[in-house]
């Protein structure tokens, strides 16, 4: 489903002298089956933008379009229980939504409250533990009995269970270590790759939006600074270091090698095996022209 926003703004507590305007005209696209990612210094409006798309929050003014849902701040919407059964949510810290009392009841309730049957709910409840890294010995335990990090597993198989067509996550490897970022972050892009979702993923890291997405949108200000492919984006390093965002390793790495060898221009690398590769092959071209 694409994901239209036109014109959107949202304003907390209007009226009042907390009122502040968090998204100021936001007009953009995600396309379908893409991979965004939304970056942004902390209060550039990343986490009120994506509680738009699902409906947790309304526009103040202007519309939201996601596939043929329509969201807008005068007409009352009824499809919300519909919208949301489409597009799932990964909060940050989703471990604290947990509430059943087994880990099997957890993920079958998203499932179960959007019509789906009991017998296929616990179908997939079974398939989505393993594919969130855990073994269907851990469907009857307590999920209060889990660590933190298996607690935010069974959090994430309780959205993925409900097969939704838009995956949508916030900042979801806040506090892990980087071997545990790293897992979830496969986990994502292989659900991304196999169902095909739409995913929107929220993050201040910017080698995860340089890694994963093929799509970036950046905000400042509750405003659309720029939009476009990685290779679009990261070019323009003095743009975003205006901004106070900060530049991929890799890409960081680059202009030190741009500077020391005096080159008009470098390419956009991502991966750390390329970029070993381009600067062995540079040092050898160098050495032979020497």
């Amino acid at each position: 489903m694409d994901i239209q926003f036109k014109e959107v703004e949202h304003c907390y507590m209007p009226g009042t002298p907390f009122e502040k305007l968090a998204l100021n005209g936001i007009t953009l696209t995600i396309p379908t089956g893409s991979f965004t990612a939304v970056i942004g210094h902390t209060g550039s409006g990343k986490s009120t933008f994506i509680q738009h798309v699902n409906g947790l929050l309304k526009p103040t003014a202007g519309t939201v379009y996601v596939g043929p849902y329509e969201l807008n701040s005068i007409e009352k919407n009824k499809n919300l229980k519909e919208l949301r059964k489409r597009v799932g949510l990964v909060f940050q810290y989703p471990e604290h939504q947990l509430f059943e009392e087994t880990v099997e009841k957890d993920i079958c309730f998203g499932p179960v409250n959007f019509g789906v049957s009991e017998e296929r709910s616990l179908n997939r409840a079974k398939a989505v533990i393993l594919q969130v890294g855990l073994s269907e010995d851990f469907l009857q335990v307590s999920p209060f009995q889990l660590s933190g990090g298996q607690m935010r597993r069974v959090a994430i198989a309780g959205v993925l269970a409900t097969r939704p067509e838009v995956l949508v996550l916030d900042e979801p490897t806040a506090g892990l270590d980087p071997v545990g970022k790293e897992q979830m972050m496969d986990l994502f892009t292989t659900y991304h790759r196999e169902h095909e979702t739409t995913t929107v993923l929220v993050t201040h890291h910017m080698e995860d939006a340089a890694r994963y997405a093929d799509h970036i949108i950046v905000l400042n200000n509750g405003r659309v600074e720029m939009e476009g492919s990685r290779e679009d984006i990261f070019k323009q390093v003095d743009r975003l270091m205006s901004i106070g965002l900060d530049l991929p390793k890799t890409i960081r790495f680059l202009q030190l090698i741009k500077e020391k060898f005096d080159l008009s221009e470098v390419p956009m690398i991502f991966e750390e095996k390329e970029l070993i590769e381009f600067v062995a092959k540079l040092l050898r071209t160098r050495e032979a022209d020497s």
